[in-house]
């Protein structure tokens, strides 16, 4: 058909419409603009920037822990060391975030619960439980790793309170063959990585258990109070007890890194780079491996198995060479994730059956110390102006502390008359009358005389040993006793019972009977061991008060030593005649006739060349039977410059001092000494 332009014509187009297109168009052409500028920007400008983080993308840092510095003995025999183990843990951002708010929920509520006072506390917080594709992952890792899956829950659960953000460690020291079985088929274990990881080992296991202490990760509140803790991240080991935690600066070393290639799965492909951790140091101890194990064994011998503690130390300069508790445990045994569930390692370490192994009674355990108080009685006598050395006193077998002649009298055992003694007889058979009678002479003087001794020579005081945790221990006085007896009171309405048996016994303030009680140490005093061992040791060193110590000291991986020094802080005056006659009371003790550890030491000890300073003690202690107590001082006459030695013994439930605690301390003597090791008992009746 032929065109015919005549009748073909279109509109033209209207002003409007061309106004409209023209917009349009300039719309398109600035967009284009925007988009090409932007790729421009991105493409030329900050090109390098993005390729840097397109980079990084493919890469992921792992941190590498860093070996603990080793613990050797004085004579650089290993006490902790380490090994290498695999770890299986769990990521905790591989726990769906509706378990982790239940978990959270679950640790303030248990949190509160353990903030109450016991018989307050309700009903224990119900454990949050996994389901659904969680529990599936739990039963997977638990048949391959032969744990089950409550097992599994509650470390999860117990991690994530602790520190919510760190690795969670399922299992510690795991077979090869369970490493490669997960390794293998890590797509079935979402979140579970497998690694290296430096553990402590301990060549001679419960050897000093307490004093070594143990290792855990670090907790939350451990990361938030941030001192000592520099660098520490969360899963980071540190000292948790003992040692570990008092010298955890020096024994945790740097951490190093490993920068990971990764695939876009997150898949594991070669290490980019990495830096190698720094071991920590070595830490170098005062103590001595044979002292150690001799002291052990001396409890468990003369002690009659029964709970105990023992100090040996050097009373110049407070190096202690062994100090020990019985019962003892393995270190291993209390490493995070040995037991199944919290009731399990409640059992094995805390429950009463168990003696509490976990204690350290050398210097957390405070008792009444007995009869080997009456030193410190005796100074207190002196110093107060009641008595002097050679001042005589008539013991008649019994005293009368108080007004009430029926109620108010107290005696030595077996009401054994002593005649006329002074101060060095009275320390040599132990006259419970002679001291009872300084005490009500101290009692009718201000200032409270017999209290400040106590103090001063550092009983109910820290004694600033290298360990933490350690007891201050308490001194009967009357503001004490006010408090004991508001205790008492308030127990009594509020159980509504005759007897709460605190403390109150009928009187509202300090009596005599108070002060002659706390004179042969019973009465509210509470000491350490490692507290009686410094004021034998002050009494010794005419007053100067040495600081105990296990630490000697440090040494770097360049093998740079860094001495530990721990000078003494204190001078108390005791005049030389107090100290003399102190002194030949305890000797009489050990070696004269009547003294009441004389036959202790009478089969076989070469009293010529290391002559014996003792005391005994036997401390009521209700309902748990009497406490056995023994302080021992000797030295080599022939050596001058061989260095001497304080122990003392304890023996919970071990009955008289010279049965029990007394032949304890003359085992540890032969094993310094190197004198053939002989068990004696003696038999006083000492009180």
């Amino acid at each position: 058909m032929p065109l015919d332009p005549a009748n073909d014509r279109r509109p033209p187009i209207t002003p409007q419409l061309a106004l409209r297109v023209a917009g349009v168009g300039v719309f398109a052409f600035v967009l284009f603009g925007i988009v090409f500028f932007r790729l421009w920007y991105l493409q030329v400008l900050d090109g390098d920037k993005y390729l840097a983080q397109a980079r990084d993308n493919r890469v992921r840092i792992e941190r590498i822990a860093a070996p603990r510095g080793q613990i050797v003995d004085a004579s650089n025999l290993p006490m902790v060391d380490n090994k290498k183990a695999t770890v299986v843990s769990l990521d905790p951002a591989s726990i769906p975030a509706p378990m982790r708010v239940q978990i959270a929920a679950y640790g303030q509520k248990a949190g509160a619960r353990a903030a109450r006072k016991k018989g307050q506390q309700g009903p224990r917080v119900p454990v949050p439980q996994a389901s659904g594709d969680l529990l599936l992952r739990y039963q997977r890792l638990g048949n391959v790793l032969q744990l089950g899956v409550k097992t599994i829950n509650q470390r999860v659960v117990d991690s994530i309170v602790q520190v919510p953000y760190a690795n969670i460690r399922i299992k510690t020291g795991v077979p090869a063959a369970q490493r490669d079985y997960i390794q293998e088929r890590h797509e079935r274990f979402p979140g579970v990585t497998v690694e290296q990881v430096y553990v402590r080992t301990y060549p001679n296991r419960t050897m000093a258990a307490q004093l070594l202490g143990t290792v855990g990760q670090i907790t939350q509140k451990q990361l938030d109070a941030k001192k000592g803790y520099d660098g520490a991240v969360g899963g980071t080991d540190v000292g948790q007890t003992g040692l570990e935690a008092q010298y955890d600066k020096f024994l945790r070393g740097t951490d190093g890194r490993y920068r990971i290639e990764v695939n876009a799965a997150g898949e594991r492909r070669q290490a980019a780079t990495a830096v190698q951790p720094k071991a920590g140091q070595q830490l170098k101890l005062t103590l001595r491996q044979d002292i150690q194990a001799a002291g052990e064994t001396a409890l468990k011998t003369a002690g009659h198995g029964l709970p105990g503690a023992f100090v040996a130390l050097n009373p110049t300069d407070g190096a202690i060479y062994a100090m020990g508790s019985s019962p003892s445990y393995d270190p291993r045994d209390a490493a995070p994730g040995r037991y199944s569930t919290n009731a399990a390692y409640a059992s094995k370490f805390l429950n009463a059956s168990t003696d509490h192994p976990l204690i350290d009674r050398a210097d957390e355990s405070a008792y009444p110390t007995g009869s080997i108080f009456k030193p410190i009685t005796a100074l207190a006598a002196l110093s107060a102006g009641v008595t002097t050395p050679g001042q005589t006193f008539n013991d008649t077998g019994c005293f009368q502390t108080g007004a009430r002649k029926q109620i108010d009298v107290s005696c030595n055992t077996g009401k054994k008359a002593n005649g006329t003694i002074n101060m060095v007889d009275a320390l040599r058979v132990s006259s419970d009358v002679y001291f009872y009678n300084l005490g009500k002479q101290m009692y009718l003087k201000s200032g409270l005389p017999l209290q400040s001794w106590a103090h001063k020579l550092g009983v109910a005081r820290r004694t600033g040993v290298d360990l933490p945790n350690e007891s201050a221990g308490s001194v009967p006085s009357p503001a004490q006793v006010r408090k004991i007896n508001r205790w008492e009171l308030a127990c009594r309405k509020k159980r509504k019972v005759a007897s709460c048996g605190i403390g109150s016994t009928g009187h509202e303030s300090w009596n005599p009977g108070d002060m002659t009680n706390f004179a042969v140490g019973q009465g509210g005093l509470q000491a350490t061991p490692l507290q009686m061992a410094v004021a034998y040791s002050t009494i010794i060193n005419s007053g100067r008060v040495p600081t105990p110590h296990l630490g000697l000291e440090t040494q770097d991986s360049r093998g740079i030593v860094q001495p530990l020094d721990f000078p003494s802080q204190r001078k108390v005056t005791i005049k030389p005649e107090w100290r003399q006659a102190i002194m030949d009371g305890l000797y009489g003790a050990a070696n004269a006739s009547g003294g009441t550890s004389k036959q202790v030491f009478d089969s076989g000890w070469p009293r010529s060349r290391f002559p014996v300073y003792g005391k005994t003690g036997t401390a009521e202690r209700p309902p748990n039977g009497d406490q056995s107590w023994y302080v021992a001082y000797s030295y080599d006459k022939t050596n001058p410059s061989a260095t001497p030695i304080v122990v003392v013994c304890t023996i919970e439930r071990g009955g008289f001092g010279a049965d029990a605690a007394a032949p304890a301390a003359r085992l540890i003597l032969s094993k310094w000494f190197g004198i053939t090791p002989k068990l004696v008992r003696g038999s006083s009746n000492d009180r």
